[in-house]
């Protein structure tokens, strides 16, 4: 017999034993699998690395995130995270279960040495990410194809469990044009989809090349395309400056970076403005601002000129796409003015 979700709802295709199978499989091990990275937390929880205040419960039946404060079971976990549907999710995680395990967190002693990084298979075209990042994301265009002639975006195509997942690859090289480090990204406004290819080196941050002698760096490559965009819609030269994302709150490829272009002397640090940000205790805390001062005082004390460029919104997309919202609304207003509406009569 199989269960329903609740009056109103379709029955779903799964029978009592597999919908136990799903709800029983363990979140932090199927956390791990999706390359999440786990680091020790508290005596109740376990963190996603990297994810800001994304925590996972210890008795592996549910997550909650500080962040975006709002948790739930491991169908949900897959929907939000993953880009999913519902009856996908279950699908995905009823053929993705590996072990029952209470407890997974990494070790220290336990990691091994980070073997040769693969880029995942490139798709046939480009155009859903090409797609994505233009409408849903108002990155410019010609940016866009500028970072996807350098091999720095792609669409990745993958089969998981039978299933294709189609998501937007970006890379970071070394200096003789390897692919050291590679982020996917869904491709759609609704998916939460994130995950370093494995071996990935963040010391390789994606690039954006520039000619002069300041850098600004970002948490996120979207971010950082973003800002060049805004740039060049104030008419000025978005390729002059170099652009590089660290793929999370760190500085790693940023100190890489500068001990291979000498000649920069300014960095702008252009992290995520968190105001609704909180610690595992619920304690406010503004991440990307706090990491923002305390990266501009260690380059400071380093000789460079630094300075902090605060997104008005959370993050520089945001700033983007209201930007492109406020037009569309100003353009509708005008629109309806011109045919008369809300005259007098």
């Amino acid at each position: 017999m199989n269960r329903t979700e609740g009056q109103g709802e379709k029955r779903l295709p799964f029978t009592e034993e597999q919908m136990r199978q799903i709800y029983d499989t363990n979140i932090i091990d199927f956390a791990r699998q999706n390359g999440f990275e786990i680091e020790k937390s508290d005596r109740a929880t376990v963190h996603v690395k990297n994810s800001g205040g994304l925590f996972l419960f210890r008795h592996g039946r549910g997550f909650y995130s500080f962040t975006e404060e709002k948790g739930g079971n491991i169908v949900e976990f897959a929907m939000h995270y993953l880009g999913m549907g519902k009856k996908e999710a279950m699908e995905y995680i009823l053929g993705s279960r590996a072990y029952e395990q209470n407890s997974a967190v990494i070790r220290t002693d336990a990691k091994t040495q980070r073997g040769k990084m693969k880029l995942p298979p490139r798709d046939t075209d480009d155009h859903r990410v090409f797609a994505y990042l233009t409408k849903t994301r108002k990155i410019d265009p010609e940016i866009v194809q500028v970072m996807m002639k350098q091999g720095k975006i792609y669409q990745a195509r993958q089969e998981v469990n039978g299933q294709v997942r189609k998501n937007c690859a970006f890379v970071g090289f070394d200096g003789q044009g390897i692919a050291r480090y590679c982020a996917l990204r869904g491709t759609s406004a609704q998916s939460s989809f994130r995950q370093d290819v494995e071996n990935s080196d963040k010391t390789y941050g994606f690039l954006m090349e520039g000619t002069g002698s300041r850098v600004y760096e970002f948490e996120a490559p979207i971010d950082a395309m973003s800002h060049a965009t805004l740039y060049k819609l104030k008419g000025l030269d978005w390729s002059k400056d170099y652009r590089i994302s660290e793929g999370c709150l760190s500085d790693k490829a940023l100190k890489r970076f500068l001990t291979e272009h000498p000649h920069v002397k300014e960095i702008v640090f252009c992290y995520d403005n968190d105001i609704d940000g909180k610690l595992a205790d619920g304690t406010p805390h503004n991440h990307g601002q706090i990491r923002a001062r305390q990266a501009s005082e260690y380059f400071s004390a380093q000789g460079y000129r630094v300075c902090i460029q605060t997104p008005v919104q959370k993050d520089f997309n945001r700033m983007l796409t209201v930007l492109y919202e406020q037009a569309e609304q100003q353009k509708y207003v005008q629109e309806q003015g011109d045919r008369g509406y809300g005259q007098e009569m």
